[in-house]
């Protein structure tokens, strides 16, 4: 019945880190059940997300989780634990060597996503664990498409989330370098306890829950 025409509005805000992966899979997926199903993408991250979410703006918010923006009006379920990666050109100097360290690394300029974000604490703790800081020579921006000109375009380094970086280095636009970092976050799905939920929403999540069983590409399933 759902495939004869089943219809509906479905608005849904994804963080860097499902972006690139996670979201638009899902909605392949859904638009495959719904073809008449009408979907809107917002990218942001996650903390503006959730403050649009709260609004009503959006149904379905798919981001890093953030506990330090808890709020009680907004259900959230984990979908899957994501590492963090360090990431650079595919030519950048750094793959030369076999095995960089610290002082070759935060010798260049890096770009980090804004202070406050998921992914930046996750960064931040994970430098922290590591003894080491942020270099102080870095650029802000919560853009995945400036992110990745200003990658491929200089030797600056930069942040990605496993999927987003497993994806961008099949496409050949970045490589992960060779640094572990400890810790991680993971993706959620959040979306408001009191809301009506049309069937193109219930669908999406569905969506999403089987996008993430079915591509899971070196991470862990909760």
């Amino acid at each position: 019945a759902l495939r004869e025409g089943g219809g509906g509005r479905v608005v849904i805000g994804a963080s860097g880190a499902s972006a690139s992966d996670t979201v638009p899979l899902a909605v392949m997926k859904l638009l495959e059940r719904m073809p008449q199903a009408r979907v809107k993408l917002v990218e942001g991250t996650t903390d503006r997300l959730l403050a649009q979410l709260a609004q009503g703006d959006l149904d379905i918010v798919v981001g890093r989780s953030a506990p330090e923006h808890h709020d009680p009006a907004i259900r959230f379920e984990a979908l899957y634990l994501e590492p963090i990666h360090l990431v650079a050109r595919p030519r950048h100097p750094l793959f030369a060597r076999e095995q960089p360290g610290w002082p070759e690394l935060l010798s260049y300029r890096w770009i980090l996503w804004p202070k406050g974000t998921p992914i930046r604490n996750a960064v931040d703790a994970a430098l922290a664990a590591a003894g080491q800081a942020p270099p102080a020579d870095h650029i802000e921006s919560n853009s995945v498409t400036i992110n990745l000109t200003l990658i491929n375009n200089s030797d600056m380094i930069g942040v990605a989330s496993h999927r987003a970086a497993l994806r961008f280095t099949q496409m050949k636009a970045m490589r992960i370098i060779p640094m572990r970092l400890s810790g991680f976050g993971s993706v959620a799905m959040y979306w408001r306890e009191d809301a009506f939920r049309p069937t193109a929403v219930q669908e999406a999540m569905a969506a999403l829950r089987n996008t993430v069983a079915e591509h899971a590409p070196g991470v862990t399933r909760l």
